[in-house]
């Protein structure tokens, strides 16, 4: 266990401080190439002198120095030993040969496979009488390097897979990044959008203020102006009386007496108010702003849901995303897909296809954002795809009854020919060096087309491998067999020894499974080709729902693939359908 320090950091930071495994520094630092000027004449350590060794013995794991080397050389039983010349400026790997520790004398010359464990002779006899199975070491050396390249191949392979999962999580990074600018601009749209129609209501009743009160104030002015007359004439009239009344004349009083009594001096007097003709009498704003506070508290600019894309599980919903039309300008017939796989070559997703009616395998990816194609073609029908590492398949010739290999560059590059006994319509790869391969039965192969195993399970005098369509591979080893017979389409799930996990068999009238595949969470997705659906099995083989149905677009479903990042490629008759999975949280 390694503590690291603050592991809230960026995780490129404290992945440094985790410690490499204590077992694999020794095993480096045992194969590390041994440096003149570094080490002394081991004998002579022995002795207590410090002499420079001048020459590396392999065979006794020693250095010597030139007087030791003589006596080395002297000695008949070391004389034909492999000694390296140190006196050089040159580093010499360690040539490690195995001693016994318990006769330190003794070179560990065997290997117990029973045991699984080196032994010296002695040690053969005295510990080993009762194993059955002792070999020389050299013997069994190239098998145990062949294991070990083996293992280095697909540690390479997890490590490119690594890289390009690495890669494609710091491009979601920047795709979140990006979504999230996204996000704030459509809110602050909604937001704004909100706050225009307010003030869009705002100005519409600041406008009907203005004229409502504009009508007042001219009605108002008006009664003003026809008042001030009023006033006019009786400031007139008033003073006509006065001075009647100051003139002592009888005529005047007469004449003025008579002008009150007539109707004229009727019409001099104060008008009534026009306001009553005000429509509405005094403006007021009329609001509630408890109901106003709460109407915006319910105002619906929208929600942030979170839609998780590229995962699988029984809440997901497939979503068509793309269409890749397959034909070619020299295509001679209509294009017909069976099988589909896809490959990451330079961090670029490469669509390999099998085209049984034009006999071509064909690519399909993008180079400097153009869309490019490659076509390979080859003697007969192709038949399925297995897919053996991220630039490597192979693909099965049934008419030919060959299994050819081919490199993904992504340009499709022929490597090499298998001849095989059967006509094996499908194809899986098991591990680097066997492939499950199926006909009547399936078949363990290895890279050489030979048959190392048959796996034809009977239950109940019943042959359960009938007609074997399309195979894969799960995560435990086991062997996915769709089985479509065209009476009892069934789907099975054998060990590699052909023991039988489950079998499942549909309820509907001819059932009619094809491309069959195992999901990231351990499900299994099935394609029912009659039924034009995709169905998704338990782990335990017990059908759980449909994926895709032909609401979902698909017409003529053959074989699929499901890449790591989730994305479901289906072959539908002359294009292959990408189907992407989200869920809504």
């Amino acid at each position: 266990m390694t503590k690291v320090a603050d592991s809230n950091r960026p995780v490129e930071e404290w992945a440094q401080e985790v410690k490499p495994s204590f077992l694999i520094q020794g095993l480096l630092d045992s194969f590390a190439p041994y440096n003149q000027g570094t080490n002394n004449c081991n004998l002579c350590d022995d002795d207590g002198d410090a002499t420079l060794a001048t020459s590396w013995c392999s065979d006794f794991d020693v250095s010597l120095c030139g007087g030791c080397l003589k006596a080395h050389v002297r000695n008949p039983a070391s004389r034909h030993h492999d000694v390296s010349d140190l006196s050089r400026d040159v580093k010499v790997k360690k040539r490690r040969k195995p001693m016994c520790k318990e006769h330190p004398d003794q070179r560990m010359q065997f290997y117990c496979k029973d045991c699984k464990k080196l032994q010296c002779q002695s040690c053969c006899i005295l510990y080993h009488r009762k194993c059955e199975s002792i070999v020389s070491l050299e013997s069994v050396l190239p098998e145990m390097q062949n294991t070990l390249q083996s293992v280095k191949q697909k540690l390479e392979t997890d490590l490119a897979t690594s890289n390009t999962r690495l890669a494609k999580k710091e491009a979601k990074c920047t795709e979140i990044n990006e979504n999230k600018s996204s996000l704030q601009s459509q809110v602050r749209s909604a937001a704004h959008t909100a706050i225009d129609l307010i003030k869009k209501k705002e100005r519409q009743l600041l406008e009907q203020i203005d004229d409502v009160t504009e009508k007042q104030r001219g009605q108002l002015k008006g009664d003003m102006k026809r008042e001030e007359m009023a006033r006019q004439m009786i400031r007139q009239h008033s003073m006509l009386l006065a001075r009647a009344l100051g003139s002592e004349s009888d005529v005047d009083i007469c004449e003025m007496y008579l002008w009150s009594e007539s109707e004229e001096a009727a019409t001099v007097c104060v008008p009534e108010s026009g306001m009553k003709d005000v429509s509405g009498g005094k403006a007021c704003f009329i609001h509630d702003r408890h109901l106003m506070c709460e109407e915006l508290n319910d105002l619906h600019l929208g929600v942030i849901d979170i839609i998780v894309e590229d995962v699988f599980d029984s809440t997901s919903t497939a979503v068509l995303y793309d269409t890749v039309d397959i034909q070619a300008k020299d295509d001679q017939e209509k294009p017909e897909a069976y099988d589909v796989a896809v490959f990451v070559v330079d961090n670029t997703d490469t669509i390999a296809v099998t085209d049984y009616d034009n006999k071509c395998v064909k690519s399909f990816y993008k180079r400097n954002k153009k869309s490019c194609q490659s076509k390979l073609g080859v003697q007969s029908a192709p038949g399925r795809i297995a897919k053996l590492n991220n630039n490597k398949m192979a693909v099965t010739l049934p008419d030919t009854k060959k299994i050819i290999i081919v490199e993904v560059k992504p340009e499709l590059v022929l490597q090499s020919s298998i001849s095989t006994r059967k006509e094996y319509h499908c194809l899986t790869s098991l591990t680097p060096t066997t492939l499950a391969a199926g006909s009547e039965c399936v078949d363990i192969l290895d890279m050489a087309g030979n048959v190392l195993r048959t796996l034809d399970p009977v239950t109940d005098r019943e042959k359960l491998v009938s007609g074997p369509w399309y195979l894969s591979t799960t995560r435990q080893g086991n062997i996915l067999v769709s089985c479509d017979d065209f009476a009892a389409g069934s789907v099975l799930c054998l060990t590699p020894h052909g023991d039988v996990v489950f079998r499942y068999q549909p309820l509907q009238q001819n059932p009619s499974p094809h491309g069959i595949t195992e999901t990231n969470t351990g499900h299994i997705l099935v394609i029912d080709h009659f039924a034009n659906r995709v169905i998704q099995l338990s782990a335990s083989g017990t059908f759980v729902r449909e994926v895709l149905t032909s609401r979902d677009g698909i017409t003529s479903p053959y074989g699929l693939y499901l890449c790591e990042s989730q994305h479901l490629y289906v072959t539908d008759d002359d294009c292959v359908k990408i189907y992407r999975f989200t869920r809504n949280t």
